[in-house]
């Protein structure tokens, strides 16, 4: 019985040390890794959000490309978040996101996001403030600023978990496209002068 035992915990040691993890990158798993990537590990980074979407900003000055990672399970997901700026994400077909709501209609708990996420991808223009068709549909991120990586990596696993299951229903070939995102304050106009 003990030898039984013993082999079965070899074999189950043997078994976890050889279990290759799948890498998924979002939006699309065609993309092909550049030496000029840079990669956060969002488990062990010091960053917060302003600071991700600030390099993020750098890299698109850069023409490079910043990649966040994190592991879900098995899957080891890579995402290679976006910005506004470039003319290819409009704001209008992009679904608002914050940790714990949607925003739009009336706002919804994140709880929902199933139901607006697939409306989001197959609305196809119908209603006019969701996205104009499934391949120019968008996710905008909005956390607060100085959430951590953790807190990103969290919010990223419910979207991407959710955007899955909804690739699988509808079976079309769609794209995760996020975009990080935060509000700037502006600070107001100096008052003006005294006569």
């Amino acid at each position: 019985m003990k030898k039984i035992l013993l082999i079965s915990t070899l074999l189950l040691i043997i078994g976890c040390i050889n279990k290759t993890t799948e890498i998924r990158y979002y939006p699309t798993d065609n993309y092909v890794s550049t030496d000029n990537d840079e990669i956060i590990l969002l488990d062990t980074t010091n960053l917060n959000f302003r600071e991700i979407t600030n390099k993020l900003e750098d890299h698109y000055s850069n023409q490079s490309n910043l990649v966040v990672e994190f592991d879900d399970g098995s899957i080891k997901k890579r995402i290679l978040p976006r910005i506004y700026g470039n003319g290819y994400f409009k704001i209008k077909n992009a679904l608002k996101i914050k940790t714990d709501s949607i925003l739009i209609d009336d706002g919804y708990p994140i709880s929902e996001l199933k139901q607006i996420l697939k409306r989001h991808y197959t609305n196809s223009g119908k209603i006019p403030y969701y996205s104009e068709s499934p391949y120019k549909a968008s996710i905008e991120i909005t956390i607060d600023t100085s959430k951590t990586g953790k807190d990103l990596e969290q919010v990223l696993k419910t979207v991407t978990r959710t955007f899955d299951e909804i690739k699988i229903e509808i079976q079309d070939s769609i794209k995760l496209n996020i975009i990080f995102s935060y509000f700037r304050q502006i600070p107001p106009p100096p008052p003006p002068p005294k006569n």
